[in-house]
């Protein structure tokens, strides 16, 4: 009787985690750059508890075997915003925060911020993250240049966009799928996916941002089904548990 109990547990327990990675897709389907996550379910131990009856293998239950990032290409939304960038290829953008921690990102919202330790102006990301070039260094902001009537040049406060964009760096990893997801659109390296490297040759689209690549109608059918799921696994428990009841309250 036991058995049946963990057997329901167990499928409550993997069911709920599915439900939350099919609510977090959903949550994020305004998300920039998102990528959303499918888990992968798996039968546990059976056990062979007769050995004249070598066909008789008892189950006990499942559990989330692995999680995996979909890396299909999200619809790309035009923007008025100069300093709104898309990738329209498997690249990443690489992003390092205030500890100098990096992270690989395919949210191109970036925007302007001054350091005032430094004195210059340099590009951040949209959680104020700061943009890598190909070297893996901090972007100064370029501003433009005009010829004065002496022949000089003087810098204006209009930024140099074309030489941005040149500078702003694009990454791939050898396997997408080893990344590890550590925020709703932040990916951290890990040895199965190996090192980032700078690609040259990737395109970016400007005034342009990805949005989040969430199948919502595939997402929602799934919930339902993970539902009716989760509904089966408690009515295996509570059935146990009346078993146990009236084998408790026989005379």
């Amino acid at each position: 009787m036991n058995i049946s109990f963990y057997t329901g547990r167990s499928g409550m327990i993997a069911q709920q985690e599915g439900l939350n990675i099919y609510a977090n897709n959903i949550a994020n389907i305004n998300t920039t750059g998102f990528k959303p996550m499918r888990p992968s379910f798996a039968e546990c131990l059976y056990v062979q508890y007769r050995s004249t009856e070598p066909r008789w293998e008892t189950g006990h239950g499942q559990y989330v075997m692995k999680t995996d990032l979909m890396w299909e290409e999200g619809m790309f939304k035009a923007t008025d915003q100069p300093l709104d960038f898309a990738l329209p290829n498997d690249g990443f953008f690489m992003v390092a925060d205030r500890n100098g921690d990096t992270y690989l990102t395919r949210d191109g919202a970036f925007s302007i911020t001054f350091n005032t330790d430094e004195e210059i102006w340099q590009l951040v990301s949209s959680s104020g993250e700061y943009v890598l070039d190909y070297d893996g260094g901090r972007i100064e902001i370029p501003f433009e240049t005009v010829t004065n009537a002496d022949g000089g040049e003087a810098v204006t406060s209009t930024v140099d966009y074309v030489a941005l964009e040149g500078m702003i760096g694009v990454f791939s990893v050898p396997n997408n799928w080893g990344l590890e997801n550590v925020s709703s659109n932040r990916f951290a390296v890990t040895d199965r996916s190996g090192e980032p490297v700078p690609e040259l040759e990737y395109d970016k689209v400007r005034m342009a941002l990805e949005m989040s690549s969430t199948d919502l109608a595939g997402d929602m059918v799934r919930i339902i089904e993970t539902q009716r799921a989760y509904q089966l696994a408690a009515k295996i428990i509570q059935t146990s548990d009346e078993f146990i009841r009236i084998a408790n309250n026989l005379r």
